[in-house]
């Protein structure tokens, strides 16, 4: 790719870049959100048409219009919002785009064995080819959409955040597959931003930074302090701030919160101006609990007291009216409207306060919106620009905004950083911390141990629905006394 250029109204999102790959390269592409990462490989992908430069394969030039042209180049791309149609058996999900057919008669009994071999490839052997993906977790879901890459021949292979959904076991099964597909001379490019992934399975690095390539190299001849410091365009230590805080009354007590098959008597508190973590491994439970406590599941027993006195929360809205706000995994799917305003967005969940008689006040609207838009830094050209052309973690600020909007005393964080850059996660931390010093009770699950242990006053681990132990975030505790945990070791 050679100085691929790519405008957006009012964003300039790739000035002149170039990028090359050779065969069984993997590389990891680096920035903060918004630096013109997932842009450069949405253009190679065929996603998005580039306004000026040139994409040579082989060495002769080629011309991508779409996403069916660079399949046909042997180009795919894995995006990190799944592709997949979840009413649709896992057979049909991985052979969608070629099924088996003899005389217009699709050829079921040969399609649902290939997909057994496809399956075994991926390390979802216990999974059947008839099965619904939309039964399957994320992280299966995920390994599906990688088996389906493996159907057909490709030269290049894109990984938007391929491990944000993945368990350890799940994520060694993707680098298993990268490493095969390595020897075989495809070229693989990481979109990540976990670094010790990019450490164990990537030959080279590039960082981008306002839609510029900034450098390319071999990953062994850079240090992880100057990845950070060179996407970031300053000096920044790869720390999580914990500050001293102090605490007030209780504000939540879950006491025996039991949902078959999900929970088993699940007791922990949090307290005004605390935050409690929610840890475990994919499937332990932690996002069932904050959809318990948030309405969204019933529970079959147990109770939930929110400032002393017990709770009837029967959906969303109860819990809204009581004050408790909820920032969900899928912010595409369950937190904002992409298609509508940041304005509109914003104001969602609190339409009373832009209310005028019968009618909405825009004046309010815009009011309250350009408020959160300064205090959140969220960086849009306008108010009134869908929120589908903001970077992850300006989409993660809105979400936030949203639910600030409505001055909850209970906010409920689930992954509230996942796919989005270093520099955006530590203003979402400091967001998060001055509600915490007006007393706001936050709860938040991570998949991250590091930010567990960085930002959280205590952890509750969750394994397999059930709750291992709740222990103080002090000076003692350690990461592999939460993984120990979190897989089953012996209670705390």
């Amino acid at each position: 790719m050679k100085g691929i250029e790519k405008q957006f109204p009012g964003v300039r999102a790739l000035q002149g870049v170039d990028f090359s790959l050779m065969p069984g390269e993997v590389c990891a592409i680096l920035g903060e959100n918004g630096a013109g990462k997932s842009t450069l490989m949405n253009v190679l992908g065929g996603v998005y048409p580039f306004d000026s430069g040139s994409i040579c394969l082989d060495g002769n030039v080629v011309k991508i219009r779409g996403t069916k042209d660079a399949e046909q180049l042997g180009i795919s791309f894995i995006h990190q919002e799944l592709s997949l149609f979840p009413l649709m058996d896992i057979a049909s999900n991985i052979y969608i785009q070629d099924l088996p057919a003899n005389k217009g008669i699709l050829r079921t009994k040969k399609m649902y064995q290939d997909t057994k071999e496809i399956l075994k490839r991926v390390k979802l052997e216990h999974c059947r080819p008839d099965q619904l993906v939309g039964e399957l977790k994320i992280g299966e879901q995920q390994l599906v959409e990688i088996g389906r890459t493996l159907t057909r021949g490709i030269k290049i292979l894109i990984l938007d955040e391929p491990t944000s959904s993945l368990t350890s076991s799940e994520v060694e099964v993707l680098f298993q597959i990268v490493r095969e597909l390595k020897a075989q001379g495809t070229a693989i490019v990481f979109i990540t931003h976990h670094m010790d992934e990019i450490y164990e399975i990537c030959d080279t690095l590039m960082i981008m930074r306002d839609g510029q390539r900034i450098i390319k190299c071999n990953v062994h001849d850079i240090t992880r302090a100057e990845v950070v410091n060179t996407m970031l365009g300053h000096s920044a230590e790869e720390q999580y701030e914990h500050p001293a805080r102090s605490y007030g009354e209780e504000v939540l007590t879950v006491k025996g919160l039991t949902r078959k098959g999900k929970l088993n008597n699940i007791n922990f508190r949090v307290r005004k101006g605390e935050m409690v973590g929610l840890y475990g491994l994919l499937g332990s439970g932690r996002t069932e609990v904050l959809r318990s406590i948030f309405g969204l599941d019933k529970f079959d027993s147990g109770e939930i007291c929110y400032l002393g006195k017990k709770m009837d929360i029967r959906s969303p809205r109860d819990a809204i009216r009581y004050g408790i706000g909820m920032v969900t995994e899928d912010r595409h799917l369950e937190g904002l409207l992409l298609d509508e305003s940041v304005k509109f967005n914003m104001t969602l969940a609190d339409l009373k306060s832009i209310q005028a008689r019968l009618f909405i006040s825009p004046r309010k609207e815009a009011e309250i919106s350009r408020k959160g838009v300064e205090d959140l830094r969220v960086k849009t050209p306008s108010i009134k620009r869908a929120v589908k052309y903001l970077s992850g973690g300006n989409q993660q600020k809105v979400v936030l905004a949203k639910w600030l909007n409505t001055n909850p005393s209970l906010l409920l964080l689930d992954e509230p950083t996942r796919g989005i850059d270093i520099g955006a996660k530590q203003e979402i931390y400091s967001i998060v911390e001055s509600l915490l010093e007006k007393g706001v009770a936050v709860i938040m699950v991570s998949s991250e141990v590091p930010e567990v242990l960085g930002v959280c006053d205590r952890v509750v681990v969750l394994q397999n629905g059930n709750q291992v132990c709740d222990l103080v975030n002090d000076e003692t505790l350690s990461a592999s006394t939460l993984l120990e945990a979190a897989m089953g070791g012996a209670e705390l």
